[in-house]
């Protein structure tokens, strides 16, 4: 039931393969200590992944995160708090951090959460700190101003509940970054296998298998892949912005300027991945 956050794919299609016979499970796997996405530049100038090209701060979704954050509080950030669940390994939870706000990011995969520990004493950032704990507990922590959720969503068995949970907790501002659902026929149905449309926690949306049965040591490997849920559930896109709407959050957007190829994104890798970058925010 509970998830790492993701930026891909590759490690569930590596799970996949677990259960074939005469295959190597671990083959095409990072390593325990590798970072896998989070390029993060630390003081001294070193970089946790360099092989990215590009580093955290220059992240398209953290800059337009960013953008709707000066617009929600033009006062600044500074004092604010944010949490960044299912945070991988800690590389947006930073640059919130480097904005001045109270960031703390909750990851469950103990292979992700050592690299967190590694970006936190490589930055000298007092407001940054990391909890390990599943992200179906978000209920025991805050309540923060901000909640960020990137890559976690689509993860989830039960969306719906983890939603509710930090709905309760978040005073003013959710970002969803994630893979949605769609009634029709979309490339994404294909790419992931998707099951046909059916209901989950009273909503609409399609199942994903993650993996097949896998030991605990292959899902540390396995960065990228929900934690003990082996299928997840995404909801479908209108169904999920009511749901936002619902909890609470009366403004409901779908921010296109994570993106500087918006027009492109017409037909690019948003749409074929069906991923959208939502907000929700409480205008009183």
């Amino acid at each position: 039931m509970s998830s790492s956050g993701q930026k891909g794919r590759r490690a569930s299609a590596a799970g996949s393969a677990a259960g074939h016979v005469g295959t190597d499970p671990y083959a095409g796997l990072p390593s325990i200590e590798a970072f896998t996405a989070h390029n993060v530049r630390l003081d001294d100038g070193t970089q946790t992944f360099p092989a990215a090209g590009w580093t955290m701060d220059q992240s398209g979704i953290l800059l337009a995160a960013r953008r709707t954050l000066n617009l929600v509080y033009p006062e600044g950030l500074r004092g604010r708090s944010l949490v960044d669940v299912g945070c991988l390994e800690g590389g947006y939870t930073a640059e919130f951090a480097r904005l001045g706000l109270r960031a703390t990011g909750i990851e469950v995969r103990e292979s992700n959460y050592r690299n967190c520990l590694r970006v936190k004493a490589g930055t000298n950032l007092p407001n940054l700190m990391f909890v390990k704990d599943d992200a179906n507990n978000i209920g025991h922590y805050g309540p923060f101003d901000v909640a960020f959720v990137c890559g976690l969503l689509y993860h989830l068995d039960r969306p719906k509940r983890f939603l509710t949970d930090l709905s309760r907790v978040c005073r003013r501002v959710m970002f969803l970054e994630t893979h949605v659902a769609h009634a029709g026929q979309v490339p994404a149905n294909q790419t992931y296998r998707l099951s046909d449309v059916t209901e989950n926690e009273g909503l609409r949306g399609r199942w994903l298998t993650e993996y097949d049965s896998v030991s605990k040591d292959m899902l540390e490997r396995m960065k990228w892949a929900s934690w003990t849920n082996h299928r997840s559930f995404w909801i479908q896109k209108e169904h999920l912005l009511q749901l936002i709407r619902d909890l609470g959050f009366d403004i409901v957007l779908e921010q296109y300027d994570c993106d500087a190829d918006i027009l492109g994104q017409a037909t690019g890798w948003r749409y074929m991945h069906s991923r959208v970058f939502l907000v929700g925010i409480r205008s009183g």
